[in-house]
């Protein structure tokens, strides 16, 4: 089977939580997607952590979890009805 990974930021407003935007990352979950900009390291950090950072600025409960998504393969054939 196929897997898709990814890291979902998600927060609670006050209704459960709720995801608010995810990255695409490798099987051990560390995100591939990168920040142009230099983070407070002066090293470019991945956009999931520069994202995660400023999620938590807002003041609202934030997390980040791990997710994988099965991927669904088409069908491959002629049906007719």
């Amino acid at each position: 089977m196929k897997y898709e990974y990814v890291k979902v930021i998600q927060q609670h407003f006050g209704q459960g939580w709720e995801d608010v935007s995810e990255y695409a990352a490798n099987s051990q979950f560390i995100a591939t997607e990168r920040n142009n900009k230099p983070g407070p390291n002066g090293r470019t950090e991945s956009l999931w952590k520069a994202d995660l950072r400023e999620y938590r600025a807002t003041g609202y409960p934030t997390r980040s979890i791990n997710r994988r998504v099965k991927i669904v393969q088409p069908l491959q054939g002629v049906f007719h009805l």
